[in-house]
């Protein structure tokens, strides 16, 4: 398979057979050959499942002038976005660039910039979609949760997505292990639990 995949749990048979199980149902899925590293601590007794991902490459980013049109009046540059993926990303781009003080969001997927020199300069603004592969990634790695398992906790940062899920009520302990674990991804994948 095209990940490194590292399962620590208590049961060594247990552990091999859930690795063999996470990567077939995120290769069935078409998400695995977009990890390069896949963490899985498995701690029944709890019950504390984490599993934390970090994918090869980021989703490349567009610029404005690809995702909305543009148009100029007067002192006011005005927004039209046409992919609404990209509008989370769009309007922090633009807060970013001209604060927020002069950008206005006229309503979901239509904006107005005070600030910039022309309609060119906003359609050259580089701006991601980061809710739509993660969303999708999340989507992927609840289909490897144990069924029963309903309480979940997400974070997601740069290119390292986690997922510490529990039957019961999350504990101090259980939030520490996750940000253990997600911080350790974040710092190339070594992991000392």
């Amino acid at each position: 398979m095209a990940t490194d995949t590292v399962v620590v749990g208590p049961d060594a048979y247990g552990n091999e057979a859930y690795k063999r199980l996470y990567e077939e149902l995120l290769f069935d899925v078409g998400k695995l050959a977009a990890f390069e590293k896949s963490y899985i601590y498995l701690e029944p007794k709890y019950p504390l499942f984490v599993v934390s991902v970090r994918m090869k490459a980021r989703p490349s980013a567009k610029t404005i002038g690809k995702v909305a049109s543009t148009r100029s009046e007067r002192d006011i540059i005005y927004v039209s976005i046409s992919d609404e993926m990209y509008a989370p990303g769009i309007l922090q781009a633009l807060w970013n660039r001209y604060g927020r003080d002069n950008v206005q969001q006229i309503d979901r997927l239509d904006i107005s910039v005070r600030g910039a020199k022309n309609s060119f300069e906003v359609d050259d603004i580089e701006v991601e979609s980061q809710d739509q592969p993660v969303q999708e990634v999340l989507a992927a790695l609840y289909r490897v949760l144990p069924e029963g398992i309903r309480n979940r906790r997400t974070r997601s940062e740069k290119d390292v997505i986690t997922v510490a899920a529990t039957e019961e009520k999350t504990t101090p302990y259980m939030l520490e292990m996750m940000d253990k674990i997600h911080t350790g991804m974040l710092n190339g994948g070594e992991i000392d639990v």
